[in-house]
């Protein structure tokens, strides 16, 4: 496991899978009527649930591999953006000190800078990703939460047992967003077997999870790795709960029994 205890300078799109004794085709997406702020969680995806083996023994894994049995979930198919989370900034009561990369201040207000409102948000503690997650739920009366750990490992994969990265085994250049100069807009690449992009590189991801000796975790690389080892699906890295950097996002989840039936395509 991966530890960064200190602020770091920057120094196959598939139609089937099946996975884990499931048969992946067209996943339900989450519509939800309600005011503007319902569009952010207009691209959940319900992740069917499964037992896999998470884990690896190569150096950088989780502790494993472990076989665990996932209940399905729902999660989002994109990172969080600049533009969404603007919006969480300008909420009434926001009381976030966040200033992330891409949001300037003008005339008493947050806005995206140009051309950067759909790159993943990044520069965000994991308090700054549980209150947007708590202002979404209060917006559009469904419990956000960020993804555990064993979720986004669960995701990442794509229903492929065994994979080093989202795709399968094929190294990551021109696949993810890394040992690059700055992130890219979110769904550049093409998505895994679950339809859900950037799930290696763009910006690490915080998950859900008890800190350890103050440090949370957070999973996926960034586009500031230069090392392709860092966004393979169960490399583990846990940063300070208060770690503010331009390669640190997020993105959403729910549980599906949070959503009735008729929500769901």
């Amino acid at each position: 496991m991966r530890v960064i205890q200190v602020k770091r300078r920057y120094g196959l799109m598939g139609v089937a899978a099946c996975t884990c004794g499931l048969a992946v085709w067209a996943l339900p997406v989450l519509r939800i009527p309600g005011p503007p702020e319902a569009r952010i969680v207009r691209h959940l995806v319900t992740v069917p649930g499964g037992t896999c083996v998470m884990g690896s023994r190569e150096a950088g894994g989780s502790a494993g591999p472990t076989t665990v049995t996932v209940s399905s979930f729902l999660v989002g198919r994109f990172e969080v953006t600049v533009g969404e989370f603007v919006r969480y900034l300008n909420s009434p009561g926001c009381s976030s000190t966040a200033r992330p990369p891409g949001v300037r201040f003008r005339r008493g207000r947050h806005v995206a800078a140009w051309g950067q409102a759909n790159e993943p948000v990044s520069g965000v503690s994991r308090d700054d990703a549980l209150g947007f997650c708590a202002w979404l739920s209060g917006q559009t009366g469904l419990r956000v939460r960020l993804p555990t750990e064993t979720e986004w490992e669960y995701a990442a994969r794509g229903g492929i047992d065994g994979a080093r990265y989202p795709w399968g085994w094929g190294e990551p250049a021109g696949r993810a967003c890394f040992a690059a100069r700055k992130p890219r807009r979110v769904g550049g690449f093409p998505a895994n077997m679950f339809g859900l992009y950037d799930m290696a590189g763009n910006v690490f991801e915080w998950c859900s999870g008890d800190a350890v000796g103050g440090l949370a975790p957070v999973r996926g690389g960034s586009w500031a790795e230069r090392d392709p080892a860092m966004l393979r699906v169960y490399r583990r890295t846990r940063v300070p709960e208060g770690y503010r950097d331009r390669d640190v996002g997020f993105r959403i989840a729910a549980d599906v029994n949070e959503v009735s039936s008729q929500a769901c395509d």
